[in-house]
């Protein structure tokens, strides 16, 4: 099934809100290259496994987009991401260790659409969130 950038954001939330990975990626291409401040992945295996790691790490999650700027081959939207971190996230061999608490991450995301499918997702945020708090007790 292909998509566009008029219903990427209704179609892309309700996939990840359900927990459907199948519905996810049969919104991008099987070439899809993913960018963000941690690395960069290429192909559908790469989405699956990220998509799966976030889920694991956010079993509560959810998520809206909001697009602002939609073009037929280009989708620029804000995400907000919000779940208790309980588990490790693994992101392109990177372990971050959970810390318990409720977050909610803001982010920016660029996609390029062929067909109909993702086949470029560039994302913007502050792993910052993701991390513990500083032990204030060591000042």
């Amino acid at each position: 099934m292909t998509t566009g950038t008029n219903d990427y954001a209704e179609r892309a939330a309700s996939a990840f809100n359900r927990r459907d990975l199948e519905a996810m990626l049969a919104l991008v291409s099987e070439d899809v290259i993913y960018f963000d401040g941690v690395g960069i992945q290429t192909g559908l295996e790469a989405m699956h496994k990220r998509r799966r790691a976030l889920l694991a790490a956010f079993p509560d999650a959810k998520m809206n987009l909001s697009p602002f700027v939609a073009t037929d081959d280009r989708l620029a939207l804000t995400v907000f991401l919000s779940g208790t971190f309980t588990a490790p996230l693994v992101v392109s061999g990177r372990v971050i260790p959970p810390h318990g608490r409720h977050i909610t991450l803001y982010y920016a995301a660029h996609l390029t659409f062929r067909n109909g499918l993702v086949i470029r997702e560039e994302v913007f945020f502050d792993s910052v969130v993701l991390m513990p708090l500083a032990d204030q007790s060591e000042e």
